[in-house]
């Protein structure tokens, strides 16, 4: 029984990262018989794995057809943004209120590190901190469903940006962005925190709606 909940966590974490970064195209059915080839492991715990991630919105599962990776499109892009916004807004503002002396500390701890690295030449551990940085903001609201849903969102919108192969670009000073949104949150600012947030989010999104439409434009001549 071990060995098996131990065989589908690994095929759970290997198809979500397959599905995030995009090597499961969006829109392409799963071949379960494929996958269980490329993790060297029996059908069983692919499917339960699929059946996982189908919960937490990364694979379509339909049950005459099988599994898929879901599709994206700008439409899509700028309602999960707004949801985004939205409640990782109202955790942020939880946050503020409920966080001490710990929750300061690490929030200023992370900010150093991610600052500390080249978001191009360290790309993934810079995505690696990026992302411990965002949920260390949020981690003293003291709803849990509320933090497991941000996570969801925050998979969700990487998953965008890497099919999207969306990029830096130089004119995005994404440090300062991140130093404005700390100040805020330490000065216990919860107005100008969320609002901050909420701009930090919505300039990637903006770019990469941008990039989502020019995608759809060129495949539709």
């Amino acid at each position: 029984m071990d060995e098996h909940r131990s065989l589908t966590s690994r095929a759970h974490h290997r198809i979500r990262e397959m599905v995030l970064s995009g090597e499961l195209a969006p829109g392409a059915r799963i071949q379960i018989e494929s996958l269980r080839e490329k993790l060297d492991m029996g059908a069983s715990p692919v499917r339960e794995a699929l059946s996982i991630l189908s919960s937490e919105q990364l694979v379509v599962r339909n049950e005459q057809r099988g599994f898929w990776a879901p599709k994206i499109s700008a439409a899509d892009f700028a309602i999960l943004l707004d949801t985004r916004c939205r409640i990782e807004g109202i955790a942020l503002a939880d946050a503020i209120a409920q966080g001490g002396a710990e929750w300061e500390e690490r929030i200023v701890m992370l900010r150093h590190r991610l600052n500390t690295l080249d978001r191009i030449t360290r790309a993934d551990d810079w995505e690696a901190a990026h992302r411990e940085f965002h949920a260390a903001l949020i981690s003293a609201c003291p709803s849990g469903y509320l933090l497991n849903f941000c996570a969801q969102l925050y998979d969700l919108a990487v998953r965008y940006r890497n099919v999207a192969r969306l990029v830096a670009y130089p004119e995005r000073r994404i440090a300062d962005e991140h130093s404005e949104l700390v100040d805020a949150a330490l000065a216990r600012d919860t107005s100008r925190a969320v609002g901050l947030l909420n701009d930090h989010y919505r300039k990637t999104g903006e770019f990469l709606f941008k990039e989502l439409s020019q995608q759809e434009d060129s495949a539709v001549k």
